[in-house]
């Protein structure tokens, strides 16, 4: 155990809020961490909590039968008003990420999935029960065409637990042909979403039904692995930019998933050395143990790689050029002809890290 695991079991302990029976944080009863919380629980023994956990996550699912737009999705916390009424100003909640969260069906049906097939055995069987169905509902829920291949972790997340769950999706063909195609997944080299996709590609080697959601999983761990090899630096511990998507530029200030996807895997990682209320995306720690029981296979195809001569890596998405260049004392990463809009506030096209500090733009 780490001294991240024990800065998680605190923290898990200091937010749990026993009279509601769900995991507060942000002034909110989060629907998502309280799922990873009762996954924390099991790995603890603490079976009664994490049912209690469980049932309150249940509760926050929208129906089969609900708009299309969120049916089968989770509200992201116990108190969020329901997609499609109307609030005090008139309006109708139907806003995408205000008002609802689409993508929660993909995280919440991948988290109930493995708590149940990892933990089931010592869960009441009603409980069970309601998860699988969940996890059904979650899967049925997504109409196709919202999700494209470019949106890897989401796509690689929805192409495991489609295929898993007996949907007809065309993910797994599509996104296998975007990797062909560019050669790395399209959400390049995200210190948050790269841990998600090699996540999600864990389970889809490990656990996908089909021979080709094992190949793709496969493939995205050998090519985002690759890749790794060459932009991570183990003195700063921290790949190198440029990064498609980050929610902050020094790793040292926020949580990454990155970051606690390489704690599980026994690399050293940058990371902030103390968390607290003003510690940015603290919430995603609550991934470290799932990552650890899941992602066996990153640990088995990335070594860290000692610089000790200067190297480079170009990737190329169409007219898009990324470059990272990773030296003994500095890393330098920046890309040119990105015109996309999505996430545009989370885009960092320049970065650079040496022993005298960091800076990093963000658009």
């Amino acid at each position: 155990m780490t001294a991240l695991d024990d800065a998680l079991a605190t923290m898990h302990q200091q937010l749990w809020d026993d009279a509601r029976g769900m995991v507060r944080l942000y002034g909110l009863h989060l629907v998502r961490e309280t799922a990873l919380g009762a996954f924390l629980d099991l790995e603890a023994g603490n079976v009664s909590r994490a049912e209690r956990a469980l049932r309150e996550v249940l509760k926050q699912q929208y129906p089969p039968d609900a708009d299309p737009r969120w049916a089968g999705t989770f509200k992201t916390h116990a108190n969020q008003p329901d997609a499609g009424t109307i609030d005090a100003e008139g309006r109708t909640r139907t806003e995408q990420w205000r008002d609802y969260d689409p993508n929660w069906r993909q995280f919440l049906g991948v988290i109930l999935w493995l708590t149940e097939r990892l933990y089931g055995h010592v869960l009441h069987e009603e409980l069970r029960a309601e998860m699988q169905r969940a996890v059904v509902a979650a899967a049925a829920g997504e109409h196709v065409g919202r999700i494209a291949p470019e949106y890897s972790n989401v796509a690689l997340m929805h192409s495991w637990l489609a295929d898993v769950t007996g949907q007809s999706t065309g993910l797994v063909a599509a996104v296998s042909g975007q990797l062909d195609r560019d050669g790395d997944l399209a959400e390049y080299n995200s210190p948050t979403y790269d841990a998600v996709s090699l996540f999600a590609a864990c389970l889809l080697a490990d656990f996908s039904p089909s021979p080709d959601g094992r190949q793709l999983g496969i493939d995205v761990i050998n090519r985002v692995c690759s890749r790794l090899q060459n932009v991570w630096h183990p003195k700063f511990a921290m790949q190198a930019g440029p990064h498609s998507r980050s929610y902050g530029l020094d790793p040292k200030l926020y949580v990454s998933l990155m970051s606690v996807l390489m704690t599980a895997i026994g690399v050293p990682a940058a990371g902030p050395t103390t968390l607290n209320d003003a510690t940015t995306h603290v919430h995603d720690l609550y991934f470290l143990p799932l990552f650890r029981r899941l992602c066996g296979r990153v640990r088995r195809n990335f070594t860290p790689q000692v610089v000790d001569t200067a190297r480079r890596h170009v990737q190329t998405f169409g007219d898009i050029r990324a470059t990272s260049l990773v030296e003994p004392g500095l890393i330098v990463g920046f890309e040119h002809g990105r015109r996309g809009r999505f996430a545009l506030d989370q885009y960092a096209p320049f970065t650079f890290m040496s022993s005298y500090g960091f800076l990093g733009v963000r658009t």
